[in-house]
């Protein structure tokens, strides 16, 4: 009366293997999917000022900022440079990214304003970033770059390539006191 063990077949084992995988892949997938679209929340608090001025504050609990609420652009290039020109030079350098330019963080950008000046002669864009708690007017960083070469300019920018050179792009983080 006892029964033989049944034959497990190649067959039965691959299918089991095959099925194992899809199961693998399917919750790899869905897990890589979720990290992928997890939503952060930045939360901007402005200092109080004494006077009886209202200051702005972030606009929403998301991470995503609003122009004329939290920041502003002006473009002031007409008849100087195309507005093609300075955004080409702002994406190859990573200044266009307004959530990370207003960015608190250790590794964001902090940024209290960003000018572009356009150089003619040489036809580079100038930027001149400058961190929350500038003082003196004086910029943080300085990068350039080079139009006609589409590449960032290397080594030392000196004042003559954007002292009395036309200003042709402003950005101003509207929640900096």
């Amino acid at each position: 009366m006892s029964e033989k063990p049944k034959k497990i077949e190649k067959k039965n084992v691959l299918y089991l293997v095959i099925a194992g995988l899809l199961i693998v892949i399917i919750i790899m997938s869905f897990y890589i999917h979720t990290l992928r679209n997890r939503s952060t929340t930045t939360i901007v608090t402005a200092p109080t000022k004494t006077s009886s001025s209202v200051s702005s504050a972030s606009s929403s609990s998301t991470s995503k900022y609003v122009e004329g609420k939290d920041y502003t652009v002006k473009y002031s290039n007409d008849g100087v440079v195309d507005k093609a020109s300075v955004d080409e030079a702002m994406t190859a350098t990573g200044v266009n990214n307004y959530d990370d330019d207003m960015d608190t963080s250790s590794d964001g950008g902090n940024f209290a304003k960003i000018e572009i000046f356009y150089n003619k002669s040489e036809n580079v864009i100038v930027q001149k970033l400058y961190k929350n708690g500038y003082k003196n007017n004086d910029p943080t960083m300085i990068n350039a770059y080079d139009l006609s070469k589409k590449k960032m300019v290397d080594g030392y920018i000196s004042k003559s390539y954007y002292d009395n050179m036309p200003l042709v792009y402003t950005w101003t983080n509207n929640t900096v006191q």
